[in-house]
């Protein structure tokens, strides 16, 4: 059996090649889009089991036109901003500070026109993945990068399946960087794909992801009434409250006529530190923890300030007064005794 990149979506077990199948120890098993290639393309959903926005979009992008339609909408948010496209789509992945031999993870492809723009920065010893919900656009893709346009490119390091971005089948920390621009504001389970980003990129490496959401100093003047009233999606706003707790140095930026946002971060190890435990001078004293796990039931509010004269009489703080005289309490009731 062949080893792969993939690992199951589900148990993130590894997988391997064994005839025209994936498959694990499991029992895990999923087919190919086309076995004949120097990296087949697998297939890690079943239509039947989505719902929601995923569902629109694997609906929506499998009709026969869907190719045509996806390139004529792109032609003309990129006309009616006034912006270059590519230097746009450099501009954005610029942020992600790449360099040669990185490996690279896209999401929600599309058309596969990100990654042109990746290839020449990672370079022939670089490693290029991107994922689509919709077969046809990541077959699509395949077509489009075997152009010529990309024949510098080392064909055998690019890699590319058909999955739900919410369950990604990838391993923890295997790419230097993930980016999606478009669609993520579809996705069922946004909490889910964003998280996964996080979880597939090494400490220290960018997440980035964008999408339709017009900034909130525009949401009430014409021009982002207009654009709500073009397309719905524009009223939305940047998902910060769903990013993990070891996003770090988070940026958020509006792009094309501000009615995109941008949210770019690095994968930290951790979650952010702090000591709790560092007491605090003046009236009220304790320390964080205690003021917050530390916390009693609600007493009569002229007792509250009768309190705080009694500590500040014995010159402690209200927090060394109470733990004091609700110690000596336990000690003395016969609950404590007992």
């Amino acid at each position: 059996m062949l080893k792969t990149p993939y690992c199951c979506p589900l148990t993130k077990e590894k997988l391997f090649i064994e005839g025209t199948e994936l498959i694990n120890s499991q029992g895990a098993h999923y087919s190919f889009l086309n076995a004949q290639t120097a990296n087949p393309i697998p297939v890690f959903i079943d239509g039947k089991l989505l719902s929601g926005g995923d569902q629109i979009s694997q609906i929506m992008y499998k009709k026969d036109d869907a190719e045509s339609f996806y390139e004529n909408f792109l032609i003309w948010l990129f006309a009616t901003f006034q912006e270059d496209e590519t230097t746009f789509r450099n501009s954005l992945i610029k942020k992600l500070n790449l360099k040669q031999g990185d490996r690279v993870l896209v999401t929600g492809c599309g058309l596969g026109d990100d990654l042109k723009c990746i290839i020449p920065i990672i370079g022939r010893t670089g490693e290029i993945f991107a994922q689509d919900i919709s077969d046809l656009m990541i077959a699509a893709t395949a077509r489009r990068l075997a152009s010529k346009e990309v024949d510098s490119f080392n064909t055998e390091n690019l890699y590319l399946c058909v999955s739900n971005a919410s369950m990604l089948p990838y391993s923890d920390a295997y790419f230097d960087a993930v980016y999606h621009f478009g669609g993520i504001n579809l996705f069922s389970d946004m909490k889910s794909a964003i998280h996964e980003m996080t979880r597939v990129v090494k400490v220290g490496g960018k997440v980035l992801f964008g999408d339709e959401g017009v900034a909130p100093w525009l949401k009430e003047s014409e021009y982002g009434k207009a654009a709500i009233c073009n397309n719905k999606l524009w009223a939305l706003e940047a998902p910060l409250a769903l990013l993990p707790e070891n996003a770090s140095n988070v940026n958020l930026t509006w792009v094309l006529g501000n009615c995109f946002y941008v949210v770019d971060f690095e994968v930290s190890s951790s979650s952010p530190r702090m000591d709790m435990d560092i007491p605090h001078k003046g009236a009220r004293g304790g320390t964080m923890r205690k003021r917050y796990f530390g916390q009693l039931e609600g007493i009569d509010p002229r007792l509250k300030s009768e309190v705080a004269l009694a500590a500040s009489k014995s010159g402690e703080s209200v927090s060394a007064w109470i733990e004091k005289v609700v110690s000596k309490a336990l000690l003395n009731s016969k609950i404590y005794k007992e």
